[in-house]
C-alpha cells in the first residue's frame, strides 16, 4: 500500500514537472515557423523563402516595398501609385508594355495572376508564375529585379499613363470620396495621413514634371525597404541562390533618405464630425477610441492579441443577437481592437450602419452595450463558447496547413516584413491557443473594456444621406448621446442558451437501394430508400474540408410574377428564424465552435442548399439540413426584421449613380421582367408577404425526393453513408414529380440605348450586354467562354493602353442551359463622358475586327495558356469537382474532363470568328450610359 502510495506521488511530481516545464514563458519572443527561411543581404534586402506544393506547379512572388503615399513630397501627392503603375510600362528587361504581354503569354491574368497596390505605407507587387518550366521561374526573378531598381520611366510612357491614372481617380468618385475628404481630417487629426490619399491629386497627376516621380523611385524603391517572398513548387537553396546572385548586386543605398513613422494627435476631448452627401448609400457611424500601436514580439504580446480577438467574438455575438429582433436600430454593427490605418496607431472601435433616421438610436446602442460590458463583463458561457470557437478555427488551419496555398503564405510574411505581424505557423499557433487559453481569465477578459474605453481620444464620425425627412443628428447632439448618462443605467446580460441536442426525432436510418461506382472519376452515386439521389466524391486535396451542394428543379418559376418578391426573400427570412426549438440567436450559440456553413437558395429554375464544414461537424451539417426540411421556423420577427434590413440598406442605393446605371441596364436587357429585379426597391420589397414566404418555402422543401445532394472532400464514402443514411434517408418523399418552366422574358428583339443622367460629377459607366440563344454543346461553350477572354485581353490592350481612356474594363460571359439555352456577354468600364461614345465604338470595333479576321495568333495563344493555367490549379480543388458535377447533373451532360486539354489546344481562330459571326452582332444589344445630371 505504501509502495503504491509513493508510486502515485511519483507519477503526480512528474506530471506536475511536466505542466512546470510545458508552461509558456510569456517574455520569449514569438517564434518563427521553421519551414520559412528568412535571410538579409549585406545591402540590406529582406528575403523570405518556402516550398509549398499547393498549388501544384505554380510559385507565389512578391516585392514588397516600405514605402508608400506617406513618403511623397507635397509635389509628389498621387506619385506612389502612379510609380506602381510605373512598373507595369517599361523596365531595363522590359521595354513598354513587353511586361503584361508576356506574362500573359505564360498563362497569367492581368489583375489576377499579375497584380499591385498602394497604402499609405507600403507599395506590394504579385506575380504567380507556372513553376514547371525553370525559364518562367527565372523571368518572374528578373520582373522583380526590374521593379524593384530598373525602371525606366520613360517621358511618353509617364504621359500616357497619366490618362489611366485620372480615370482611375475618376472611378472613385462620389459620395463616399467626397464624404471622405471632410471626415478624414477628424479621425485623423493633425496628422499626415489626412492629405496622403494614395491615388493623389488631379492637378499634379496632370501636370508633375517627370523627374519628381524618378526623384521618388531613386529615393524609396532602395534594399533596406524592400523584400523578396518566393513561395511555392521550389527548391529552397536553388532559390536562395538566386535571390543572392540578382539583388545582392544592387549596392546598399548611401545616406538614404529617412522613413518616418507619422503619428496621428491625441485629444482630450471627443472629435466628431459629421457628413452628409445627396448620394450617400447608408447611415454610417464609426466610433473609435485611439491607442498607441504595439509591435506583436513576445507570447505576452501574442496572448493579448488573443485575448482581444475573445473579446471581439463574444461583443459581436451579442450585437448579432439584438440584430435578430425587428425594432433593432441599425443593419450591420461590429466591435473590436484592431489595427488602424495608420501603423501608430490602433483603436478601440465601434461601427455601425444604421436604418433610416436612426443614427442616434445606433450610436446609443453601441455606447450602451459598451457600458454593459464595461460594467458586468461577459458570462463564463459567452467565454466558454468564444474559447471553443478559436479552438475550433485554429484547429482547422493546424490540420490544412500542409494543403494551404502558396499566396496566403506569401501575404503573410509580406505582412511579417512591413508590420513585424507574427508568423509561428499554424501547427505552433494552435499549440499556443491550446496552452494560453487555458491561462487566460474571464476576468482579464473583462477588464479590457476599462482599459480600452476611455474618455480621451475619442472619435466620432457620422455619414448620412442628404435628403428631406432624413434626420442626421448634430455635432452638439452626438455630443450630447456621448454624455448621456442615461446610457450608463443598465442591466447584465442574461445569456439565453439551450443545452437540448438539435434533433430529438428517432430517426431509423434508410437503406441504400441502389449504388454506383465511377472508378476513373472517383465518384459514388447512391439512391436511398426514400428516392433521394446523392452523389460522392472523396478527394485529397484538403485535409478537412467537406463541400455539400443539393438541387432540385423548380425554382422561382413555378412561382406566379406577383409573389415573386415573398419568394426571392424566401430562404433568407427562414434562414433568419432559426430551426426546431432554436431561434436564431440560440442557433447561432448552439453552433458556436464548430466550423459549418449552410444556406438553403432558390433561385430561377431550382432550389436547394450550399454548405461546406469539417470531418468532425459532417453530422451536425446533415442534421441542420433535415431541420430545413422537417422543422424550419414560421417566425414574423425574423420576416419584419429582414423586411427591415433590406429596406434600409436598398433604398438609399438608389442615390448612387453607378448602382442607378446598373439597375437601369437590367431592367432594359430583361424588357421589365417582375422575376429579374437586379436592385429591389422599397415598393418591391413592401410586396413581401409573410404567409406567401412560409408557403413559398415549404412548397419548394416539403419534397426532397426529386433532390440530388453532392458531397465532395476529405471523407471516405463508407465512413460516412451510416450518418447521410440517417439524416437524409429521413428526408420527406410526397412522390411529386415537377420541373421548372419557361415564363421569364427574353431578350429584347432589337437594340436599344438609354441615358442614365444622374450624380454630379464629371464622370460616365457604360455598359452593354449581348444576348442570345445558341446551340448548347461542349464545342460552342468553350469557344464562347475562350471569345469573352480575347475580349478582355483586346479591351486592357485597346482601351486601356492605346488609348488611355479606361482603368480597368470588365467583361463576363454567362452560359446558361435552362430556361433558354443562351449566353449574356455583359461590358463594363468607368470613363470621362466626353469618352462614352468614343468608347463604345472601339469596343463594337474590337468585335467587328473578330467577326472578319477572328483572333490574332498571340491573343489565341494567351487565351488557351490562361484557359490551361487556370484549369491546371481548378482541377485541384473540391470547389471545382463539386461545381462539374452537379452543373454536369443538372445540364445532363457528359462528365469529361480529361479531354479539356486537347479541346482548347484544337480551338481555331476561325472556331472563335464563326461564332462570333454566328452569335455575336455588333448591331443587336443593350448599352446603358450614365452621365452626370447637368450637361458639361
Amino acid at each position: 500500500m505504501k509502495k503504491s502510495m509513493l508510486l502515485f506521488g511519483l507519477i503526480a511530481f512528474l506530471f506536475s514537472g511536466i505542466a512546470t516545464a510545458q508552461k509558456m514563458n510569456l517574455n520569449a519572443e514569438i517564434p518563427i515557423d521553421k519551414n520559412v527561411r528568412i535571410g538579409k543581404l549585406p545591402n540590406g534586402l529582406t528575403y523570405y523563402i518556402r516550398k509549398n506544393g499547393k498549388p501544384e506547379k505554380r510559385v507565389e512572388m512578391r516585392l514588397a516595398v516600405n514605402a508608400g503615399s506617406m513618403q511623397e513630397n507635397e509635389d509628389q501627392q498621387g506619385l506612389a501609385h502612379f510609380t506602381e503603375h510605373m512598373a507595369f510600362n517599361g523596365s531595363k528587361d522590359f521595354p513598354k508594355n513587353q511586361l503584361v504581354s508576356y506574362l500573359q503569354s505564360i498563362g497569367m491574368r492581368f489583375g489576377g495572376d499579375l497584380n499591385a497596390y498602394t497604402g499609405f505605407d507600403e507599395t506590394v507587387y504579385s506575380l504567380n508564375i507556372p513553376s514547371d518550366n525553370q525559364e518562367f521561374v527565372d523571368k518572374g526573378y528578373q520582373v522583380l529585379l526590374n521593379w524593384a531598381a530598373f525602371l525606366t520611366m520613360d517621358s511618353k510612357e509617364i504621359d500616357s499613363e497619366r490618362g489611366i491614372i485620372l480615370e482611375e481617380w475618376r472611378m472613385g468618385l462620389g459620395a463616399d470620396d467626397r464624404m471622405r475628404k471632410k471626415w478624414f481630417p477628424t479621425a485623423f487629426y493633425q496628422s499626415r495621413y489626412a492629405d496622403r490619399l494614395p491615388i493623389g491629386l488631379p492637378e499634379l497627376l496632370k501636370t508633375f514634371k517627370h523627374e519628381t516621380i524618378r526623384n521618388f523611385y531613386r529615393d524609396w524603391y532602395r534594399p533596406d525597404l524592400q523584400s523578396i517572398i518566393v513561395v511555392g513548387d521550389i527548391e529552397l537553396d536553388k532559390a536562395e541562390a538566386k535571390i543572392k546572385e540578382l539583388f545582392g548586386a544592387l549596392p546598399k543605398r548611401e545616406n538614404p533618405r529617412e522613413k518616418i513613422l507619422y503619428n496621428v494627435a491625441g485629444n482630450k476631448e471627443p472629435l466628431i464630425a459629421v457628413v452628409t452627401d445627396k448620394e450617400a448609400t447608408n447611415n454610417m457611424i464609426i466610433y473609435f477610441i485611439k491607442h498607441k500601436a504595439k509591435e506583436k514580439k513576445t507570447i505576452a504580446d501574442y496572448r493579448e492579441y488573443l485575448m482581444a480577438s475573445i473579446y471581439s467574438s463574444m461583443f459581436n455575438a451579442r450585437l448579432s443577437e439584438i440584430q435578430q429582433k425587428s425594432d433593432c436600430p441599425f443593419v450591420a454593427a461590429s466591435v473590436g481592437y484592431e489595427g488602424f490605418l495608420a501603423r501608430t496607431l490602433e483603436a478601440y472601435l465601434s461601427y455601425a450602419i444604421a436604418k433610416e433616421n436612426q443614427l442616434d438610436k445606433a450610436l446609443e446602442t453601441i455606447i450602451r452595450e459598451n457600458e454593459r460590458v464595461k460594467q458586468f463583463g461577459f458570462l463564463q458561457t459567452e467565454f466558454d463558447r468564444a474559447k471553443e470557437e478559436m479552438l475550433s478555427n485554429y484547429e482547422k488551419n493546424a490540420n490544412e496547413v500542409d494543403k494551404n496555398e502558396s499566396a496566403n503564405f506569401a501575404d503573410e510574411y509580406v505582412q511579417h516584413f512591413l508590420n513585424n505581424e507574427p508568423i509561428p505557423g499554424a501547427k505552433n499557433e494552435f499549440n499556443f491557443v491550446k496552452k494560453l487559453l487555458d491561462d487566460i481569465s474571464l476576468e482579464e477578459i473583462n477588464g479590457l473594456a476599462k482599459k480600452w474605453i476611455t474618455p480621451e481620444n475619442q472619435v466620432v464620425i457620422v455619414n448620412g444621406p442628404d435628403k428631406a425627412g432624413i434626420k442626421i443628428p448634430n455635432e452638439k447632439e452626438v455630443s450630447a448621446i456621448l454624455n448621456n448618462a442615461q446610457l450608463k443605467v443598465v442591466q447584465p446580460y442574461v445569456d439565453n442558451f439551450k443545452p437540448e441536442p438539435l434533433v430529438t426525432k428517432e430517426l431509423t436510418p434508410a437503406t441504400v437501394t441502389k449504388r454506383t461506382e465511377n472508378k476513373e472519376l472517383g465518384i459514388t452515386e447512391i439512391i436511398l430508400s426514400n428516392g433521394v439521389r446523392v452523389v460522392l466524391k472523396p478527394t485529397e486535396f484538403k485535409n478537412d474540408e467537406i463541400l455539400m451542394y443539393a438541387h432540385s428543379k423548380g425554382g422561382y418559376s413555378l412561382t406566379k410574377a406577383e409573389d415573386f418578391p415573398s419568394a426571392m426573400f424566401a430562404t433568407t427570412i427562414v434562414d433568419r428564424a432559426g430551426l426546431g426549438q432554436f431561434d436564431n440567436a440560440e442557433l447561432s450559440k448552439k453552433l458556436k465552435g464548430k466550423n459549418i456553413s449552410i444556406s438553403p437558395f432558390i433561385d430561377q429554375v431550382k432550389e436547394g442548399f450550399m454548405g461546406n464544414t469539417t470531418v468532425k461537424d459532417f453530422e451536425t451539417l446533415l442534421q441542420l439540413t433535415f431541420l430545413y426540411f422537417d422543422a424550419p421556423r414560421k417566425d414574423k420577427d425574423a420576416f419584419e426584421s429582414v423586411v427591415s434590413e433590406m429596406t434600409n440598406q436598398l433604398k438609399l442605393l438608389g442615390n448612387n449613380p453607378m448602382y442607378a446605371m446598373i439597375d437601369t441596364l437590367m431592367k432594359t436587357s430583361t424588357q421589365n421582367d417582375p422575376r429579374q429585379v437586379a436592385i429591389p426597391d422599397e415598393a418591391f420589397i413592401s410586396r413581401a408577404n409573410m404567409e406567401k414566404v412560409w408557403e413559398i418555402y415549404t412548397d419548394r422543401f416539403k419534397n426532397a425526393g426529386d433532390f440530388t445532394f453532392f458531397f465532395v472532400g476529405s471523407f471516405k464514402v463508407d465512413e460516412i453513408l451510416p450518418m447521410i443514411e440517417k439524416y437524409i434517408g429521413n428526408l420527406p418523399n410526397t412522390k411529386r414529380e415537377e420541373t421548372f418552366k419557361d415564363v421569364f422574358n427574353k431578350f429584347p428583339a432589337t437594340t436599344k440605348n438609354v441615358e442614365v443622367r444622374k450624380g454630379t460629377e464629371d464622370k460616365s459607366m457604360v455598359g452593354m450586354i449581348f444576348s442570345r440563344e445558341f446551340e448548347w454543346n461542349q464545342e460552342t461553350n468553350l469557344q464562347l467562354v475562350m471569345f469573352e477572354q480575347a475580349l478582355s485581353i483586346k479591351l486592357i490592350e485597346v482601351i486601356r493602353e492605346k488609348m488611355s481612356g479606361v482603368y480597368s474594363p470588365q467583361t463576363q460571359m454567362q452560359i446558361e442551359k435552362y430556361p433558354t439555352t443562351n449566353y449574356t456577354l455583359m461590358v463594363l468600364f468607368g470613363c470621362s463622358p466626353k469618352n462614352a461614345d468614343k468608347l463604345t465604338k472601339a469596343v463594337m470595333k474590337i468585335i467587328a475586327d473578330f467577326q472578319k479576321k477572328g483572333v490574332d495568333e498571340v491573343t489565341l495563344n494567351k487565351v488557351k495558356e490562361q484557359t490551361l493555367r487556370k484549369r491546371e490549379t481548378d482541377v485541384k480543388t473540391n470547389r471545382f469537382w463539386l461545381n462539374k458535377i452537379s452543373d454536369s447533373d443538372f445540364n445532363g451532360d457528359p462528365l469529361n474532363v480529361s479531354d479539356f486539354e486537347a479541346r482548347v489546344k484544337a480551338v481555331t481562330s476561325k472556331d472563335i470568328q464563326t461564332v462570333v459571326q454566328k452569335y455575336i452582332s455588333k448591331d443587336h444589344y443593350v448599352r446603358a450610359v450614365l452621365y452626370p445630371e447637368k450637361k458639361k
